[in-house]
């Protein structure tokens, strides 16, 4: 059969299809089954809905990296495995890198998604230099810009007016990582950005891992209705109410899952100094449109 004819049937077997009333499958929903095909397993970590969207679009069973470490130690064998979680001062999480650290991942192919909202700087090869240390080897690391919920910089009700283009961008993804293409991406030097240096890098991150509840947060009793949502949220348990009000039990991600999440706003950031201003717009929060409340509270939770 030549081109053309191809061509004509192509297109008659797509108004078939119209005409039944059943839409042609996206170029990303093709993917996806095509990986049903394989056994892939894909972990993540979110605060705000960001990271656990993403996951969806590989998995639509992904596994939560605070449930999971729960279990203790595990090997992990798949055709594939992936990683998705945001971006913090250029590195992972702490709970991403003792998941990666505490546990053993067998697969010919092993990828990360990393979610950012301004600058992801070399985070990618920060990521694939500490997992090597560990004993895990990606094949595949890149990035998708969101929306930037680090409230001491941004403020929500402006960030979620910014199209970041996240539907494209997840498709190129999608095909890259449904090719088990290679690729690791370089560090990026944003326009308008001071040049990235490690050792600015590791500045960064020294002050992101050392910041705590206890020291940043204060709750507006006032506000407070003790729904507990807070604790709900916080991968670490990290929080309970006492006589003397919201209690914490010292560790902390500084995810700030617990600020987002409040219903009555009642948690905010203390401003500590004229470098470190609490929040740009205490009454803005986020959360991601295609992740409920209960998504985040049943993906953390302790």
């Amino acid at each position: 059969m030549d081109r053309r004819n191809a061509l004509k049937l192509m297109g008659a077997s797509l108004a078939a299809v119209a005409m039944a009333g059943i839409a042609p499958k996206t170029h990303a929903a093709i993917l996806k089954d095509r990986a049903k095909d394989k056994k892939r397993l894909i972990f993540y970590f979110t605060a705000t809905g960001n990271s656990l969207f993403v996951a969806r679009q590989f998995s639509d069973s992904p596994l939560s990296i605070p449930q999971e470490l729960k279990k203790g130690k595990q090997t992990y064998e798949a055709d594939e495995i992936g990683f998705v979680f945001p971006d913090y001062a250029s590195g992972a999480p702490v709970i991403v890198q003792e998941f990666l650290a505490k546990n053993t991942f067998k697969a010919p192919y092993i990828f990360s998604i990393i979610t950012f909202g301004n600058a992801s700087a070399m985070v990618a090869e920060w990521v694939r230099d500490y997992a090597k240390e560990k004993g895990v080897n990606f094949n595949y690391i890149n990035t998708i810009l969101m929306v930037d919920n680090y409230l001491p910089v941004f403020d929500m009700n402006e960030q979620v007016k910014i199209d970041k283009h996240v539907d494209e961008n997840l498709a190129k993804l999608l095909e890259d990582v449904g090719a088990q293409k290679n690729y690791v991406q370089a560090m990026v030097q944003e326009p308008g950005m001071p040049a990235f240096s490690k050792d600015m890098l590791k500045g960064m991150q020294d002050q992101h891992y050392n910041m705590t509840a206890e020291r940043l947060l204060e709750l507006k009793k006032d506000r407070c209705v003790e729904c507990m949502t807070c604790e709900k949220v916080c991968p670490h348990k990290n929080f309970s109410l006492g006589n003397d009000g919201l209690q914490f039990a010292g560790k902390c991600e500084f995810c700030l899952a617990c600020v987002h999440a409040c219903p009555q706003k009642a948690l905010t950031l203390k401003s500590m100094n004229p470098q470190w201003p609490g929040e740009r717009n205490p009454e803005a929060r986020y959360r991601n449109p295609n992740v409920s409340l209960m998504d985040i509270i049943k993906s953390n939770r302790q």
